[in-house]
């Protein structure tokens, strides 16, 4: 699913960069993308987010940790306490498992994200969702999907 760009050679970890295919990218939400990589004890998530169709993220929480690193764009992370941090292309992040947290998108960001332990919901949604895809390209349709 994600590839590896062509640099000075493997040995060269900064000659490498993380692509995701185009057509590995299924809407989620509005003005919302995504491919799930599941993994040995974690989810690997890229997320697109729109503005303004996304707009605001909500407040939510789950139990896994979830760390990203900001591939394009800027966002502001918001916890429940009321801090927020400013976010641009190159930070890390990192919100522990339990922690209310939600964002704000102005403009165009990519985000890349691994939860731990793994996220199975998301895992199995983005199956669905793939799936749906491939059926809808072959004249199939679906009627729902999952929220």
């Amino acid at each position: 699913m994600f590839s590896e760009a062509k640099g000075r050679g493997r040995e060269s970890h900064d000659a490498r960069v993380m692509q995701v295919p185009i057509e590995r990218l299924v809407p989620c939400g509005p003005g919302a993308e995504w491919a799930v990589l599941p993994g040995d004890g974690q989810t690997l998530v890229y997320w697109v987010f729109e503005a303004p169709q996304c707009g605001d993220l909500p407040m939510h929480r789950h139990p896994e940790t979830q760390s990203g690193y900001v591939l394009e764009g800027e966002m502001v992370l918001k916890y429940e306490d009321g801090t927020e941090q400013q976010l641009r292309t190159g930070d890390f992040y990192s919100i522990e498992s339990g922690v209310a947290h939600g964002a704000s998108v102005d403009r165009r960001v990519v985000l890349l994200d691994i939860y731990a332990p793994p996220r199975p919901d998301y895992e199995a949604r983005y199956r669905f969702m793939t799936q749906a895809k491939r059926g809808s390209r072959g004249g199939s349709r679906v009627s729902a999907v999952i929220q």
